[in-house]
């Protein structure tokens, strides 16, 4: 029988998995002239129904929590940096890389989140992290940096957006730990995921005009697609990651998403997948393997936040 940590590291694969294949839809979305606002804001347009339904349940089944002013500002926060600001930056740094070279950037989170988290939290980093951090991130340099001499025009500002947006959600993930304990992960997620609705469709409506939600049906099918295995999947599945791992390894665990990137793009974008790709891989997952094989870290992940007290 799988332990409370396995279980959560296999349901952090696969958020990572499906939310690796929010670049591939973006690609196959830019090709009909869509910009970064307009795409985030027809992505959550399409996930919102699915927020507010599960924010309803969740919220019945839980009617002696108090939510204060505190709260919601803490919420308005999250939504910000982990779901607006990140996503918005990721979306227009596509724009200028490829989805390769993406997710090389994005995923530099996991180091944020553990240095982060001993910077401020005084969590301590443990010597199985640093053998993973090493083994994953050697892995995605072997697969990406030969690439790098063939980037195009906008190569510094795409991976600047990029950075960023990593940089956001490393800060989001060391502070929601005791959130999504409190509020469970259905109704934390949902609440979160609303709030930055709201945000992404104020910033359309003051910069964007209608018309450019005049597009093919087929563009209209794959923002569907990209909401529900892109978005709405993944977000519930990386939130019930973090309660039952941790802020620090979920961020390790999801290296596995270039990885992922790869194989996708060979796939759906027939980019090649070559002999040293295949080589990099099989670092990227023994670094996953080696956070699958600690032992259960401490049940609360409250713990960070009291350090701080």
């Amino acid at each position: 029988m799988r332990s409370n940590r396995q279980i959560g590291i296999l349901i952090v694969l696969l958020g990572n998995v499906l939310f690796s294949a929010k670049a591939i839809f973006a690609k196959l979305i830019y090709q009909y002239d869509v910009d970064p606002t307009t795409l985030l804001t027809l992505r959550m347009a399409f996930s919102l129904p699915i927020y507010l339904i599960v924010a309803i349940i969740s919220r019945r089944r839980k009617p002696d929590l108090q939510i204060s002013k505190k709260d919601w500002i803490n919420l308005l926060i999250f939504a910000f940096l982990g779901y607006y600001g990140a996503s918005l930056l990721n979306f227009m740094g596509l724009l200028y890389i490829t989805a390769g070279l993406e997710r090389l950037i994005l995923f530099s989170y996991p180091t944020m989140v553990v240095v982060l988290g001993a910077i401020f939290y005084k969590v301590p980093i443990t010597s199985r992290q640093i053998l993973a951090l090493v083994l994953t991130y050697f892995g995605i340099a072997i697969v990406f940096i030969p690439a790098l001499p063939e980037a195009g025009p906008g190569f510094a500002l795409g991976t600047a957006l990029v950075f960023g947006s990593a940089l956001a959600f490393a800060i989001y993930l060391i502070r929601v730990g005791k959130y999504i304990q409190r509020f469970g992960t259905g109704l934390y997620t949902s609440y979160v995921m609303v709030l930055a609705t709201g945000m992404i469709f104020v910033h359309f409506l003051l910069t964007r005009d209608f018309s450019v939600l005049v597009l093919p049906w087929k563009v209209y099918g794959l923002f569907l697609l990209l909401a529900i295995f892109s978005t709405v999947i993944p977000v519930f599945l990386i939130s019930e990651g973090i309660r039952r791992i941790g802020a620090s390894d979920t961020s390790i665990v999801a290296s596995v998403g270039p990885v992922a990137t790869i194989v996708l793009a060979n796939i759906f974008l027939s980019e090649p997948v070559t002999g040293i790709q295949i080589f990099g891989t099989a670092f990227v997952l023994a670094g996953v393997w080696f956070v699958s094989r600690a032992k259960e870290p401490p049940a609360d992940p409250e713990a960070m936040e009291n350090r701080v007290r």
